[in-house]
């Protein structure tokens, strides 16, 4: 026994490799993908498929990506490949902080995490909190902001006006009003005024400087901004046309100190929840509006995912219908409750920032996906009816099937859809399809309707 470990750690040495520390790892990494894939995309096994070069019955109609980087307007691309540049031209680093940005961010990201327990209420106030969080976190919600509100329908903003009035809560620094602005140029040119709320004024500060020099470079008159610093909640001077919010209501369910009575969550059902937060959004809008709108944007992470599906279910009821991602207005398939699917998508960070992405090694946060929850809603008479095709919106990575057959997870009217087709899908994507009139089969472990 003592020789065998004695040769071991001369090959260890040898090979200049930690074998037992390598195969370890491996496996580690090998059990978490295994788990993560048949959490949210699990294989279907029990099912026979059709030979895969059996023609398709069901006829592709449209096909509509999500978060297409080709969306994005191109002076906008230019912009956020140089965030840094632009952060630095008003706050600029000292040689010192230059040295430590990777570790403050590491040290925050840990924060807002594995030890959000401890975190303080205003950690945006602290300096070196909010320095990381600038070009680390805002940078890359910018990478995903922007690609989701440039693929977004024209029609949802269409009824904003010189005249409107946003609001947009947990604001930080601007992240929400900074990646609107870049994404719809056709939204630049319009007066609108935003009221932005934040625990930390000097989060305000910061993002309204950030957001006056990205309108300058842009060439365009800034819209009017009135910082709030307040919590969710609080009282705003006139009523809004449009409310947004992002990675907001994931922070709020951490807090349960008994002083914070408002915004305190501990011990209250999601369901019920959903109910307290979409009545105080709806405090905010502006009655008179018949085409009023919101836009709740959280982490692709179960729970988040499942508060945004009752979130959605409570807004129809006060008649705010989706508009994104969601195709119809029947129950939610994907709700997210406790062993089922919930609604969350992503696309790859390939065409990130190069700068960003070196930033992310240097801090050990690698990030190969980004992913995201979110809904937005409009205010209507009624449900916008539907025509006679059939609209699947694309709600997971690539499947693989039985029978070397693909496949893809969908939501659509009909329920959870697995589509099986060899089509090159992405997460997000939206596609239209001739309602099939035939009944379907149905998946015996997800209940979903089987598409071929």
């Amino acid at each position: 026994m003592k020789n065998e470990k004695t040769e071991l750690k001369w090959y260890e040495k040898k090979a200049g490799l930690k074998i037992k520390d390598k195969i370890n790892t491996e496996e580690k990494k090998k059990k978490k993908e295994e788990r993560s894939f048949k959490k949210n995309n699990r294989e279907i096994s029990s099912i026979e498929f059709s030979p895969k070069k059996s023609p398709s019955t069901i006829k592709f109609l449209d096909t509509k990506s999500l978060f297409s980087s080709s969306a994005i307007p191109q002076d906008a691309k230019d912009l956020i490949e140089n965030f840094n540049k632009i952060v630095s031209s008003s706050h600029p680093l000292s040689s010192k902080q230059k040295v430590f940005l990777a570790k403050h961010i590491r040290d925050l990201s840990h924060n807002l995490t594995d030890e959000r327990g401890n975190r303080r209420i205003g950690y945006m106030n602290e300096t070196t909190a909010l320095s990381a969080y600038v070009h680390y976190f805002m940078w890359w919600n910018l990478v995903r902001l922007t690609r989701l509100f440039s693929n977004m329908d024209k029609s949802f903003f269409d009824s904003l006006t010189d005249e409107s009035i946003c609001l947009d809560i947990g604001s930080g620094p601007l992240t929400v009003v900074t990646a609107l602005f870049l994404s719809r140029p056709e939204l630049r040119n319009k007066k609108l005024t935003w009221y932005c709320m934040d625990l930390s004024s000097q989060a305000l500060a910061f993002g309204e400087d950030i957001f006056l020099s990205v309108a300058a470079r842009l060439q365009c008159e800034p819209w009017k901004i009135i910082r709030v610093k307040g919590n969710f909640g609080s009282s705003i001077k006139q009523k809004a046309d449009l409310v947004t919010t992002a990675n907001l209501f994931n922070e709020l369910q951490e807090k349960s100190k008994p002083q914070e009575i408002k915004n305190s969550t501990e011990g209250i059902p999601p369901d019920y929840l959903s109910k307290i937060y979409t009545d105080r959004i709806q405090e905010y809008l502006n009655q008179e509006n018949d085409k009023a709108s919101v836009i709740v944007i959280e982490p692709g992470d179960p729970r988040s995912a499942r508060l945004i599906s009752l979130m959605r279910a409570s807004f129809m009821r006060k008649k705010f219908f989706p508009m994104a991602p969601c195709t119809h207005c029947n129950e939610c398939p994907m709700e997210g409750k406790k062993g089922g699917k919930w609604c969350n998508f992503a696309f790859t960070t390939e065409d990130a920032p190069r700068e960003l992405k070196k930033l992310s090694e240097r801090s050990e946060l690698p990030k190969e996906r980004a992913v995201l929850s979110f809904v937005a809603v409009k205010k209507q008479a009624e449900e916008i009816p539907e025509n006679g095709d059939l609209s699947l919106r694309i709600t997971s990575d690539l499947i693989r099937l039985p029978g070397n057959r693909s496949g893809f997870y969908a939501c659509s009217k009909k329920g959870l859809i697995l589509l099986v087709t060899d089509r090159h899908l992405h997460s997000g994507d939206c596609i239209k399809i001739e309602d099939p009139k035939k009944s379907l089969r149905t998946d015996p472990k997800t209940s979903a309707l089987i598409i071929e």
